[in-house]
């Protein structure tokens, strides 16, 4: 293969004459037999190789599953595993000696989530109690303009590097096939997991839209640290009270002393990973709140609804009904039961209301056309939502060099021009800048003003 990094400075002379070489040195390539390209295109390998084929995997399931902590909602997976007799961990939060870790075996053109899932994996791998023979890892994996799905490969690439070649690495597809491969640990595994991700997204609402205004400083954290224990292990629970537990924490947050003022609402969209993971974005919700603001992160929800509708659109094209069906009850139940779990909070949370996809599809057309797939056109989306939903400035947080926040990037100059409306695109790498939090002091300058003017043209209305 070739490969060819060009930028504005690059000349078309020395393009021309590497593709040249390329192509003399393609005379004497032998092409690989037959019964390769076979097994290749099938993906009917062993899953020492590292492809992925989640059904060959199934035996090592008795092992315990060690899953990435993107955010608290790994919990919920976790929980999930454990219901259907499945050990599983999540991983700790990252941290530097982590990423130091990760940057080992990486080549630094990877995204950085890749890094940070990297040096944790590793991390784990190289800790005194940890036995290959009973070990596995959780990395989906997924199609589309995207690095996200290669993830897996190069995962069992370094476990191979390190010589634990048979650890697993379990990389169900988010396509039509995305729920059929989650149920190799039991049927129930999807539901219990959809369970747990709404649970946890209404506490992470809770804790953003009341630890700004708290008099007692740490108390909204404290508060939050044990409701994150205490619906995990309900959620491992086979009889598992979700309901009762909710309308408590509810009214434990809802009773914690706070200031009453107003602070500007900041949202907060981009990449999936980064923008969750507090110690990849350097935890810029923190940071926001400590200039005098509130966030409104987009929920993980958001990109399981969204990969329902690219698979049953999908299934459609290729004509798969019986496919198409299940995806539909699938998130029919899905909008069941999130509705079921937010009602404990209405009257409470500002932010429960979320839009569905096709409105955050709809919202980002005149900017971007749905056929392009992937996290850019949620941003979109989700950010002229939070615009129309009360939000005094929009971020972006992205790995840095991420293509689809590239190009939010962009196209967020032209909704910032449209609304009016002040946005910041910070991408991180793990390397903390100072100039990024002077960055972010200048936003917060112009979303309080861009606040103020709000509620004066609201008073003059009036």
């Amino acid at each position: 293969f070739l490969n060819i990094d060009i930028d504005e400075h690059s000349a078309d002379a020395g393009a021309i004459t590497r593709c040249e070489a390329f192509l003399d040195s393609i005379v004497n390539y032998k092409p690989a037999l037959s019964s390769q390209l076979s097994a290749l295109s099938s993906q009917q390998i062993n899953p020492k190789s590292g492809i992925r084929n989640p059904e060959l995997n199934t035996p090592n399931l008795k092992r315990t599953v060690y899953i990435p902590r993107m955010s608290d909602h790994a919990f919920a997976l976790a929980a999930a595993f454990e219901r259907c007799g499945v050990a599983a961990e999540v991983l700790p939060e990252s941290d530097k000696n982590a990423i130091d870790i990760g940057r080992r075996f990486v080549s630094g053109k990877e995204c950085y989530p890749c890094t940070v899932t990297t040096g944790d994996m590793v991390k784990r791998v190289l800790s005194p109690d940890f036995s290959p023979g009973n070990s596995a890892f959780f990395m989906p994996s997924g199609s589309g303009p995207c690095r996200f799905g290669q993830y897996n490969v190069f995962h069992k690439l370094v476990l191979e590097e390190l010589g634990v070649n048979d650890v697993p690495v379990l990389s169900p597809n988010q396509d039509v096939g995305f729920y059929r491969e989650l149920g190799i640990v039991g049927k129930a595994f999807s539901r219990y997991a959809w369970d747990g991700i709404v649970a946890y997204e209404l506490l992470c609402k809770c804790l953003h839209e009341t630890r700004p205004y708290e008099k007692e400083k740490g108390a909204t954290d404290s508060l939050y640290q044990e409701y994150i224990t205490r619906l995990y292990f309900t959620l491992r629970g086979v009889d598992g009270k979700i309901d009762d537990l909710l309308k408590v924490a509810r009214l434990d947050f809802e009773n914690l002393p706070r200031h009453n003022e107003q602070k500007p609402l900041i949202g907060i969209v981009g990449e999936i990973f980064v923008r969750s993971n507090k110690f990849s974005n350097e935890d810029v919700i923190r940071k926001v709140e400590a200039l005098g603001g509130e966030a409104w992160l987009a929920p993980v929800e958001e990109w399981i609804y969204y990969v329902n509708r690219m698979s049953v659109r999908k299934a459609l094209i290729k004509k798969e009904r019986s496919a198409m069906i299940q995806i539909l009850l699938k998130e029919f139940f899905q909008k069941r039961i999130e509705h079921r779990y937010a009602r404990h909070f209405k009257g409470f949370l500002r932010t429960i209301n979320e839009p569905v996809v096709k409105d955050i599809l709809k919202k980002a057309s005149p900017y971007l056309h749905d056929s392009f797939e992937g996290e850019a056109i949620l941003s979109i989306g989700k950010s002229i939502d939070l615009i129309e939903k009360g939000a005094s400035g929009i971020i972006n947080a992205m790995p840095f060099g991420c293509m689809p926040g590239t190009v939010v990037t962009t196209l967020m100059r032209g909704v910032s021009r449209d609304y009016g409306i002040p946005f910041i695109s910070i991408s991180y790498d793990g390397s903390e800048s100072p100039a990024t939090w002077i960055q972010l002091e200048a936003f917060m300058n112009q979303a309080r003003e861009y606040s103020k003017a709000k509620e004066a043209q609201f008073r003059n209305k009036k």
